[in-house]
């Protein structure tokens, strides 16, 4: 299994008779136990910006404090038209930032923010691209990572969702007005990751039909989509959407979305309310990738076995694979790959 095997997915047509997995590169840790599971054949992705952003008339702060035990940071973007703030805290077993208050606290920090985008510029940076590449050779693949669209860069990073529900029934023309320029910038964006000698690009979106509901997603998020898509599919590239949650009620909205790869795809009994064969059903011309959950880490061998196998019952091993895309509990995550890898291997070899 190599990256032209998950190059082949990706477009619909991979025939070989493994179940292809993958991790991505930040959450397995070098070693003689990756190195292990890589050899039995474990894939890498890899992820690099195609662009360097430059930001125009705004000083950018951060400040790091503890407090009981906790690292945070406060991250300041200060302007002409005001200042803004966010304030996160790191996991501290995994590294992940947390959002704790958003950059967005009050309807006047839109005009803040609009300040900045209309002050942010892409410039191409290639060259890390193709040195990613070269390192990693047929060991994995290097996506083009682009910042999430429009709705969800609001509802997730800029805004939080309290703050962003609150203003679209409130101030709707506000909102609308942030959006579009969210957008036009997100374009200028995939414009360079098009151009990129790297053939996917991929963004972190976390859909889940929680937060972004299908009236939300046909109004936000399927324009933006269709949008981007052409501007990548007349470049030849592939389109990669992270989403991670409850997807049943967007199943046909997502198949209306020119979408090449629909990742971190959740499983039922993890969060997940959609089948994979329900889902490759939908979306016959879309490849899956399912998330490898935490949970699994801490079962035996006979129900992830069950899992796995439930997962790949009736489903067209064409364009679906697996993938770690979450943190994954340190001291069980080797021992819980192996055995996966273990099942996998037995369930190729039965056919």
């Amino acid at each position: 299994m190599n990256a032209k095997d998950v190059l082949s997915l990706f477009e619909g047509t991979y025939r070989g008779t493994a179940v292809l997995r993958a991790a991505y590169s930040f959450l397995l840790p070098r070693g003689d136990k990756e190195r292990a599971l890589r050899e039995r054949g474990w894939i890498l992705f890899h992820f690099e910006s195609a662009s360097s952003i430059e930001f125009r008339g705004v000083e950018k702060g951060e400040q790091e404090f503890w407090e009981e035990g906790r690292k945070y940071i406060v991250r300041r973007l200060s302007t002409p038209r005001g200042q803004l703030t966010e304030l996160s805290v790191i996991d501290p077993t995994y590294g992940s930032r947390w959002i704790k208050e958003f950059f967005i606290k009050e309807p006047r920090d839109y005009e803040v923010l609009m300040y900045i985008l209309e002050n942010t510029f892409f410039h191409p940076v290639f060259d890390p691209l193709r040195i990613s590449e070269e390192n990693l050779g047929e060991d994995g693949l290097v996506f083009a990572r682009v910042e999430r669209s429009p709705f969800q860069r609001l509802l997730l990073d800029l805004a939080g969702p309290e703050r962003l529900f609150t203003d679209l029934a409130e101030r709707p023309d506000l909102v609308e007005e942030v959006l579009t320029l969210l957008g036009r910038k997100s374009e200028e964006e995939y414009t360079v990751a098009a151009s990129s000698p790297l053939r996917v690009v991929h963004v972190w979106d976390n859909i889940t039909e929680d937060m972004t509901t299908p009236r939300f997603f046909e109004q936000y998020c399927l324009p933006f989509y269709q949008r981007v898509s052409e501007i990548l599919h007349q470049k030849g590239k592939l389109f990669v959407v992270h989403m991670d949650g409850k997807l049943k009620h967007l199943q046909e909205l997502i198949g209306e979305a020119p979408i090449d790869v629909i990742e971190s795809f959740t499983l039922p009994g993890a969060g997940g309310n959609l089948e994979v064969k329900e889902a490759q059903q939908k979306w016959p011309g879309k490849s899956i990738i399912a998330n490898i959950p935490a949970y699994w880490c801490f079962q035996e061998r006979e129900a992830v076995r069950q899992h796995l196998f439930s997962a790949l019952h009736g489903v067209d091993q064409s364009r679906f694979m697996f993938c770690v895309s979450e943190d994954l509990p340190p001291l069980r995550m080797w021992s819980a790959l192996t055995t996966i890898t273990d099942i996998l291997e037995s369930w190729e070899r039965e056919g």
